[in-house]
């Protein structure tokens, strides 16, 4: 699928988000899928749309949420969303449960500091 294409299914998915009632892991779910898609297309995804995407990861942040900690990184990762990443590791250990302790820290041990480019290990 072209970049444009996927661009235009984020901003779908952005809008649905606001006007259903769909639950969060539904969308994080579909997130998954495009980001997924997106990371294959080999070229980052645009700026606003990163943003956009953070903000609705961020508002929905529960650090008890394994299964949602886990997609959200797994999308920070595909997208290079930094901002998110920077959120999710400034988590204080107090706030989570130990299981979304312990991904976060396998998380920043293995994406470091090359979280903004998706493609750092392929290079």
């Amino acid at each position: 699928m072209p970049a444009e294409d996927m661009a235009n299914e984020f901003h779908e998915l952005l809008t649905e988000k606001s006007f259903s009632g769909q639950s969060k892991h539904d969308f994080l779910e579909a997130l998954l899928e495009l980001s997924d898609r997106q990371w294959h297309t080999y070229e980052l995804l645009c700026e606003p749309l990163k943003t956009q995407i953070e903000k609705v990861l961020i508002a929905e942040w529960d650090g008890f949420d394994f299964d949602f900690a886990e997609g959200s990184i797994v999308v920070a990762a595909h997208l290079g969303l930094v901002g998110l990443f920077d959120f999710i590791s400034s988590q204080n250990v107090s706030e989570l449960s130990s299981e979304v302790a312990i991904e976060i820290k396998e998380a920043i041990t293995e994406l470091g500091d090359n979280i903004a480019d998706p493609y750092s290990g392929m290079k």
